[in-house]
């Protein structure tokens, strides 16, 4: 046999095939079809990023809610729920409204200090809008949805889709990475001041070198302030920003209920259009309090919006 000096035929037949997942669906046990583990980056020296589609029933294109999972920017899965949102039940009560969900995943802070997190979440907008023929969506009805860590990162890609110099050369798509809505679950909103606002300061503290707000800047909060700034969604209010959806539980000691205040209140003096629905009683991810309604609320939020 004669090889190939090119080496171009045997690198096309053994190299990964990315867009195998691309191209393939299930259904899960509603009828619903689904696209699972497709790659929308791989760089060099970091694992493969992936996100999964799932449409509800019906005709589309669909509008879509793009969700980032919570996690301290430290751990965590698309996948991966816990027993209070399993009672919220979100994920299936956004498909029965109409919407398209895709879980996306991003590089952690044990790989790559931020803006590695947004740039990520950002390459995942453009990949699935470049795609949303195939994936039978409306490119122009996206929303970004995220709990926690998630929040924060979701609050940091409405507000951002403006900016170059934050959007990243990671991904397969060129595509614009604008979303119309967002929803934030309880994000971090002010890495500076989220320890003098914790309701339980001496349980852990954000300034602490190895909290997860200083792993993800790389550095002490306090030693670190133009870093802190630099990945806190409050110093990115402006006019032209997405409607803004924040829910917050008024007991979180984990995320501080006046960060969601401050955020709420730096987009209103911007002169963005923004609600703030305060959860009473509720701990972080909503615990503590009956799940009624919280989604729901999400739901007209997204349904006047998009």
């Amino acid at each position: 046999m004669k090889l190939d000096p090119s080496y171009d035929a045997m690198f096309r037949d053994i190299g990964m095939d990315f867009d195998a997942a691309l191209q393939t669906t299930v259904q899960d046990e509603e009828g619903r079809t689904q696209w699972r583990d497709v790659v929308f980056a791989a760089e060099a020296g970091y694992r493969f990023l992936t996100l999964d589609v799932t449409l509800p029933l019906g005709a589309g294109p669909f509008p879509l809610v793009i969700f980032i999972h919570g996690g301290a920017w430290l751990a965590g899965h698309p996948a991966v729920t816990n027993p209070t949102y399993r009672k919220l039940n979100f994920i299936t009560k956004l498909l029965d409204a109409g919407y398209a969900v895709s879980r996306i995943s991003y590089r952690f802070s044990s790989e790559a200090q931020f803006p590695a997190q947004l740039y990520d979440c950002k390459a995942a907008v453009r990949f699935l809008r470049a795609n949303a023929s195939t994936f039978q969506l409306d490119p122009k009805r996206f929303a970004v949805m995220g709990d926690s860590a998630g929040g924060h990162l979701a609050a940091l890609v409405g507000l951002t889709c403006d900016r170059a110099d934050l959007e990243g050369d990671i991904g397969k798509a060129s595509a614009s990475s604008a979303v119309q809505a967002v929803v934030n679950w309880f994000g971090p909103a002010e890495l500076l001041t989220m320890q003098s606002q914790r309701i339980d300061p001496e349980w852990s503290s954000v300034d602490d070198p190895k909290s997860p707000e200083s792993r993800l800047i790389g550095g002490p909060v306090q030693q670190n302030p133009a870093k802190a700034k630099a990945a806190s969604p409050t110093c990115f209010a402006h006019k032209s920003a997405p409607p803004f959806l924040i829910q917050h539980g008024t007991l979180d000691r984990l995320v501080p209920y006046q960060q969601s205040v401050d955020l709420a209140a730096a987009l209103k003096n911007a002169g963005a259009d923004v609600t703030l629905l305060t959860v009473e009683g509720a701990d972080h991810c909503f615990w503590g309090v009956p799940p009624d309604g919280i989604v729901e609320d999400t739901i007209r939020f997204l349904d006047t919006k998009l």
